[in-house]
């Protein structure tokens, strides 16, 4: 199914707007977004008389976002359990091995980065922001996760798919060519339904310590279940 360009467009338009707090101006959007002038006003227009941005100086005539995008975000934030009640731990987890940890959701056939932490002490520069978006469910640890658990897009057919369920973790292999290291846990909340899955990202590290991490992530995945309202049996 082919992309429609004009919402596209505006969804450019928006996230540009959405990085600068200062506002922007029309000259500004059309030139950083190459997008013909005539066609960025009329988004523009449309946008500011909809109450999803508006002048931060009228003088200026720079847009930021207004009240109608905060309002639709704000509705995703209260829907948003899973990022609330993770943070905490993987916030803790992160500081104490040097892991990037992230937060990811399906949505549709898309896999979205909706929560990212680094550590100071992070020995590596992920290029996953929050927004991200992956559709790998075969090879990646975080789509091989989504296929064993969630009974949505389950792929029994997955290479080692009774060693993930039996762990209820999965790593990346330690034979591929990348240097980093990615441990991924699924989330299930009230109505037995996985919800999302933890990530947790760092240079390779001994395979000997991998099965501990692991079942201490997944230690932490369990507990942000359970504050999800999951009552399910986990073995399972």
């Amino acid at each position: 199914m082919k992309d429609n360009r004009s919402v596209s467009r505006i969804l450019q338009i928006l996230e540009l707007i959405a990085k600068h707090d200062e506002g922007l101006t029309l000259g500004q959007i059309y030139r950083m977004l190459d997008i013909p002038k005539a066609t960025v006003y009329d988004f523009l227009q449309t946008l500011y008389r909809a109450d999803a941005i508006y002048y931060k100086d009228p003088r200026l005539k720079n847009y930021v976002i207004g009240s109608k995008m905060f309002a639709i975000g704000s509705v995703y934030t209260r829907n948003s359990n899973l990022i609330e009640a993770s943070q905490f731990e993987l916030k803790e987890f992160a500081e104490k091995h040097g892991r990037t940890v992230f937060v990811t959701k399906r949505i549709n056939d898309k896999i979205v980065y909706v929560f990212k932490h680094q550590p100071s002490s992070s020995r590596i520069l992920t290029p996953q922001e929050i927004g991200s978006v992956s559709r790998d469910y075969v090879d990646s640890p975080i789509g091989k996760c989504y296929s064993v658990f969630d009974k949505a897009v389950m792929n029994q057919n997955i290479e080692d798919a009774e060693e993930i369920k039996r762990n209820r973790y999965c790593y990346s292999k330690p034979d591929e060519s990348s240097h980093i290291c990615t441990l991924a846990a699924p989330v299930w909340n009230f109505e037995n339904r996985v919800v999302g899955v933890l990530v947790a990202s760092d240079l390779a590290t001994d395979e000997t310590k991998r099965e501990p991490l692991g079942r201490e992530f997944v230690q932490i995945a369990e507990r942000i279940s359970r504050k999800l309202g999951y009552l399910g049996d986990f073995n399972e």
